[in-house]
């Protein structure tokens, strides 16, 4: 009769602390997963450093320690206007590359240092070419971004400084929100009214 106490007792013990494994896993909160930025509130450092190591993990030549000329991200039906949201995304690649070891040179007025071949495609003016030779830089980054009805399409090309060769490209789909489309129609304005602004990291 003690035997089939202690049994039993064992018993209720046993299933009482599986329980209790139980209701605690539970309670513990699912692991994060997913991409660099929230669809609410856009984590823009994590979308610069996302774009920044495609374009590090893509290079060709340009490495770590050489200065890049950074012009400011613009919207790719009007190379000669950008927004806050081009503006903020330009600060924030500069931040992740120089963090990842390169000097930065920011070009803030840019309209001046791309134009459009016969197939559309972005190239370097010869300003671009001699600012870059100014500045001792390697390669010059240039970016555009383009919309559609849910989300921003991000596309970057570092180009060499001289020959204009693709080094590296990167790019992004985000999707949009209330915060991106607040920075895509705040502070938009041209971008070639004014001398080339020069800003170094």
């Amino acid at each position: 009769m003690p035997m089939k106490k202690t049994r039993k007792t064992v018993r209720l013990c046993l299933t009482l602390l599986l329980g209790g494994v139980l209701l605690l896993a539970g309670c513990v909160p699912p692991a994060k997963t997913g991409g660099t930025a929230s669809v609410v509130t856009p984590d823009f450092f994590g979308v610069g450093e996302e774009l920044a190591l495609q374009l590090i993990s893509g290079m060709r030549s340009a490495g770590g320690g050489q200065r890049l000329i950074l012009t400011t991200v613009v919207d790719l039906e009007n190379l000669y206007a950008t927004t806050s949201f081009g503006r903020t995304l330009t600060e924030a690649l500069s931040t992740s590359l120089f963090r990842n070891g390169f000097g930065v040179v920011e070009i803030r007025k840019s309209a001046e240092l791309l134009i459009r071949d016969n197939r559309g495609e972005l190239m370097l003016t010869r300003d671009a070419r001699l600012l870059a030779k100014q500045q001792q830089a390697a390669a010059i980054l240039t970016g555009t971004y383009s919309l559609t009805p849910t989300t921003v399409i991000l596309n970057l090309r570092l180009l060499d400084a001289g020959s204009q060769q693709v080094l590296s490209v990167a790019g992004l789909e985000l999707q949009r929100s209330r915060n991106i489309n607040h920075l895509l129609a705040a502070g938009g304005g041209g971008l070639g009214d004014a001398f080339l602004s020069v800003r170094e990291r």
